[in-house]
């Protein structure tokens, strides 16, 4: 009979699975920008305002690999008015990036909560928390 080896712990799937994410947004930051599609040098510094937009916590509660959105909230920058909920098309890319690292993470049940930055070149996933692990883009965690 042929044994598995057992599943990696969550801190490594989930750091694996940001850095995966984050190397996927440069990328899409760079299309079009002087980036590796056009010949461009890839992952250069991280320009300033790079993580700069609205700043959004996405609760989501996952049941045999499939991921359900169960709550969004803003998070308002020190000094910022009150904003109200994320447009639709703003929703879908908070649902699709959320879902994407989940699923990249091989997270199959329980609750997750992900923090996203919709900056204006795109999502950036800031941290991830499943259970008591949380793993932030600089790469720092904790099981």
């Amino acid at each position: 009979m042929k044994h598995f080896p057992d599943p990696p712990p969550v801190m490594e799937r989930l750091s694996r699975a940001l850095r995966d994410l984050s190397a996927v947004e440069r990328w899409a930051a760079h299309t079009g920008n002087g980036g590796p599609s056009d010949g461009g040098a890839p992952d250069g510094p991280v320009a300033d305002g790079a993580w700069e937009g609205p700043r959004f916590g996405v609760a989501t509660e996952s049941c045999d690999g499939m991921h359900e959105v169960v709550g969004i909230t803003w998070s308002a920058p020190p000094g910022a008015g009150p904003c109200g909920a994320p447009a639709e098309a703003d929703r879908a890319v908070l649902h699709s990036s959320v879902r994407a690292l989940l699923d990249m993470a091989e997270h199959e049940s329980g609750p997750a909560h992900t923090v996203v930055v919709l900056t204006a070149r795109g999502p950036r996933v800031l941290s991830c928390r499943l259970g008591g692990t949380t793993v932030t883009a600089t790469g720092a965690g904790r099981d």
